[in-house]
């Protein structure tokens, strides 16, 4: 087989025997294809622990362990020179930086034709895009037209906005469930194509949704009395649902599913605590 990446024309076996991954490995399982080795952090995604048995770890891609593990063919999203010139020195080394793919149908679809795979890929997403329908049929029943919904983080001590990209639950939020972001978010992340946004804890008021989704990671703690914060409408109604990172930092199409319904989950509970009132 041949595939035009980032490096040119790449040759690799049409049936590879022993993959070692980087980033790619929840579409791999769900593709049916299981690879000799991969990252510690992709082994450590929550949303697949009953599915690595047997695939042992490279750690940060650590060269020599690669080399041990001896594979017919390398998948990484490591865009990094350095990175590509060692490991293809070891097996055909295929690189599809992050954000290659744009969405779950994109993903599992992409790696099924560089995998041979076509007809898992267009099985298993007949089954996510059922399970999608019905996820997003109750979030409609119990969502008021117009409502919106805001995605926001605190990384250390700075503040993001996310949009429908990888980032923080994002594909599983916009893409898959088609809440609504408030309009500053869809004209400047979501229109432009930019997956977050760097801004200060004053400005989150501007674009604040009816609800936020909130992440705080990287030893970030919000001060939830702070006067800036309490001032947001969503805020003080008690409309934030604060993210579990190990959750919601992974962005494969396993991992937006997993989301899509613990999203669903947080949704309706929230409408009946409100309606109850």
């Amino acid at each position: 087989r041949k595939l035009d990446t980032i490096h040119g024309e790449i040759k690799y076996p049409p049936e590879p025997k022993r993959i070692v991954v980087d980033a790619y490995l929840p579409t791999l399982l769900l593709l049916g294809e299981k690879p000799v080795g991969a990252t510690a952090k992709d082994l450590e995604n929550v949303h697949i622990q009953d599915m690595i048995d047997g695939i042992e770890s490279t750690g940060e891609n650590a060269t020599e362990k690669i080399l041990e593990l001896n594979p017919d063919l390398i998948i990484s999203a490591n865009s990094d020179p350095e990175v590509f010139e060692k490991l293809s020195k070891i097996a055909p080394t295929i690189i599809l930086p992050y954000e290659t793919y744009r969405s779950v149908h994109e993903e599992v679809e992409g790696l099924g034709a560089i995998l041979g795979k076509e007809e898992e890929a267009k099985e298993w997403l007949a089954e996510f895009d059922e399970k999608i329908e019905a996820l997003r049929a109750k979030v409609d029943g119990v969502v008021e037209e117009g409502e919106t919904f805001s995605i926001f983080g605190a990384f250390g001590k700075t503040f993001y906005l996310y949009g429908d990209g990888i980032y923080r639950g994002g594909l599983a939020i916009y893409k898959e469930l088609k809440l609504t972001p408030p309009e500053r978010i869809q004209q400047e992340l979501i229109a432009t194509g930019e997956t977050y946004k760097e801004v200060s804890m004053e400005v989150l008021k501007d674009y604040a949704g009816d609800y936020i989704f909130f992440d705080e990671s990287n030893g970030a703690e919000m001060d939830k009395s702070n006067r800036v914060w309490t001032s947001i409408e969503a805020v003080s109604q008690g409309r934030v649902f604060y993210l579990d990172a190990k959750r919601f930092w992974p962005y494969d199409p396993i991992a937006v599913l997993a989301q899509a319904e613990e999203v669903t989950n947080m949704i309706v509970s929230q409408k009946e605590k409100e309606n109850a009132k």
